[in-house]
């Protein structure tokens, strides 16, 4: 009969803890893709804390697709070297129809590009690094694969990788 005073109560708080441990947060890492365009909207000189030698503050603005947030648009700004096309400090995010966003940030280097079509080109490492909504917590990694044509001021990206998003 004592063993039964320990069995029960034992079983109870397995029982209680595994339902918790079903019902908490939990982290779930899918792939994402984002496909989208940007055009460049601002290209000044020693704002938005950029300074020498990345002393020009390049916004863009866009639109695009991507997996979990669908359609979305865009803003980004970044810290660019004019003299050698390196940028740092970029940040922005990915706004879904809903309202719904995710922030993502990075820095890299822009080379020439033999594609045709483009004049530029940049593959680089992007992190997620929170969100709004169904994205608050989210992390990831992103790669980069964009390509600007300088005639136009348009840069096409697909950005591919995972994100993290808590459940």
């Amino acid at each position: 009969m004592k063993s039964l005073h320990v069995i029960i109560p034992a079983l109870l708080l397995m029982l209680v803890s595994s339902a918790c441990e079903r019902h908490g947060p939990r982290q779930v890492t899918k792939p994402f893709k984002a496909t989208f365009f940007t055009i460049l909207t601002g290209f000044e000189e020693g704002k938005g804390g950029c300074v020498t030698p990345h002393n020009m503050l390049n916004t863009q603005e866009g639109e695009g697709t991507a997996t979990h947030i669908g359609h979305f648009t865009t803003v980004m700004t970044f810290c660019v070297n004019p003299n050698n096309f390196e940028y740092i400090n970029a940040k922005g995010s990915f706004v879904a129809s809903n309202g719904d966003e995710i922030f993502f940030s990075g820095s890299g280097q822009v080379l020439p590009s033999t594609k045709p079509g483009y004049d530029l080109e940049f593959f680089d490492d992007i992190e997620i690094n929170g969100g709004t909504g169904k994205f608050v917590r989210a992390k990831g990694n992103l790669t980069t694969e964009s390509y600007v044509n300088q005639t136009t001021q348009q840069t096409d990206h697909v950005w591919t990788g995972t994100i993290t998003l808590m459940k």
